[in-house]
């Protein structure tokens, strides 16, 4: 269980801060919930402290994780499909696990892809939803600007490429 003052991350949200926990009636049930604000963008969310696991919300990343998902721009890149509507399930799906290595792939797979053809509107917006979020737990992870947190990611896809 988290605490008040505890940094997280929130898969398709980004990395915040645990503002309060408060109790909320919804439908006549009573229920805690976490009040957590995203630092990049801004915004405010709450949810239910029971569905915290289930929603996928776990800790910042640490050094070692930092320094296993940058290990993942070296691997090999997967061949996405060539069908967009498959393409963006199986990318979408990464997000959602809110995992930072899966996080990764999708940077580094729709990066490798526009080197071969340009990117349509729905795979920009994806490789774009990805680098925010990494850009997020990297600004937070680190303490860094949001400027340096991108440099750092460009880095990285660069050094590769």
């Amino acid at each position: 269980m988290f605490q008040v003052g505890d940094y997280i991350f929130y898969p398709m949200y980004g990395a915040g801060y645990i503002e309060a926990m408060e109790e909320k009636e919804f439908l006549g049930e009573k229920k805690w919930y976490y009040q957590v604000t995203i630092k990049h963008p801004v915004m405010e969310v709450s949810f239910p402290i029971h569905n915290a696991e289930v929603l996928g919300i776990r800790n910042i990343a640490d050094e070692e994780m930092l320094e296993s998902a940058r290990s993942v721009f070296r691997e090999q890149c997967v061949d996405l499909p060539s069908n967009p509507t498959a393409r963006q399930q199986g990318l979408l799906q990464k997000l959602k696990t809110g995992e930072l290595c899966m996080e990764i792939q999708v940077i580094r797979d729709l990066t490798h892809l526009n080197t071969r053809k340009s990117l349509g509107w729905t795979d920009k917006n994806m490789l774009n939803n990805a680098r925010k979020l990494v850009i997020s737990e990297l600004i937070t992870a680190r303490n860094i600007s949001p400027e340096e947190a991108s440099l750092l990611l460009d880095n990285n896809i660069n050094a590769v490429s």
